[in-house]
């Protein structure tokens, strides 16, 4: 008993530890760019949120056959598939209940949130076969369900999404051990199979490191190579910046698939990468990059640029 108080303990003052450091990133990020303040002050409601859930969070034990990790791993299988994952379904109900009350504080959405909690409470909606058809990537369950009960599809998808992140952030960060960082380097994450949704360039050699967009997991990739469509055509992959905001943000850009990914330099940083803040944070990079025609494969939060303008 004295044991599981301890570790209670410690997962708590982990988690404040950990929302602090994110609220504090987000008011500096947010002074050094006042348009970005709306944004970013969402951005705190919801990670605010998921950190206050995160010490209360179980996982259950995933068996790992060394033997099986190294063949799925040479022939690109990720180590889990999500929707076989067993949920904290109490958890990601209690999450999803707090981010309706965040989104409920943003006036354009605040009705679609409510018409959601009245299907819910009338029982139309349930939340334990959403998240496990979210887990399992099926979009087409969204789809109909939105449809089905005249719902906006991309209102229940960030729900589910942001309620499920800590639950497979918590799997990723007992997983990781399994990882092979030299031998991966495939365009989507070796832990749960998501792509990313951006990229660090790590230390004085650059590494470059892709952050996923489900687990957070970060795993090695190559510098010159398209983690969407893996081109490796020099002349096929380009990046730019601005010159306000200087090297440390970048967009890089795949003149094949014409998608993008944005990038943050460590070294020129000078300072711990939070990469949700980094990216909503540099929003008006997004912008750029959709005026000179590339597409963003994985939104921030689950939503597109046309969502957060």
């Amino acid at each position: 008993m004295a044991a599981g108080k301890e570790i209670s303990r410690k997962k708590t003052e982990s988690s404040n530890a950990g929302l602090r450091k994110v609220s504090m990133r987000i008011d500096r990020v947010a002074k050094e760019r006042p348009s970005h303040k709306e944004v970013l002050e969402f951005l705190k409601g919801v990670v605010t949120e998921q950190f206050k859930i995160k010490p209360g969070i179980k996982t259950h034990s995933v068996h790992m056959d060394e033997k099986l990790i190294k063949t799925k791993s040479a022939e690109g299988f990720p180590l889990v598939d999500k929707g076989d994952l067993k949920l904290d379904v109490a958890s990601a109900t209690n999450l999803f209940e707090r981010l309706c009350n965040v989104l409920k504080r943003n006036t354009n959405v605040s009705a679609d949130v409510e018409k959601i909690e009245q299907v819910i409470s009338r029982k139309e909606l349930n939340l334990d076969e959403l998240f496990k058809k979210t887990a399992a990537k099926d979009a087409e369950y969204v789809a109909g369900l939105a449809d089905r009960l005249n719902l906006k599809g991309e209102i229940i998808s960030f729900l589910a999404e942001n309620s499920l992140q800590p639950i497979f952030e918590a799997y990723a960060d007992e997983l990781k051990g399994h990882v092979d960082q030299e031998t991966w380097q495939r365009g989507y994450c070796p832990i749960c199979g998501s792509k990313p949704v951006m990229a660090e360039l790590v230390g004085a050699e650059r590494k470059k490191f892709l952050i996923c967009s489900c687990c957070g997991y970060e795993w090695r990739f190559m510098r010159t190579k398209c983690p969407f469509c893996e081109n490796e055509e020099p002349k096929g992959f380009k990046y730019f910046f601005t010159e306000k905001e200087g090297r440390a943000y970048r967009v890089e850009t795949c003149q094949n698939c014409k998608k993008y990914i944005k990038t943050v330099d460590t070294e020129e940083l000078g300072e711990e990468v939070i990469p949700s803040v980094e990216d909503m944070g540099t929003l008006y990079l997004d912008v750029l990059a959709k005026k000179e025609g590339y597409e963003r494969e994985v939104h921030p939060l689950g939503f597109s640029i046309e969502d957060l303008e």
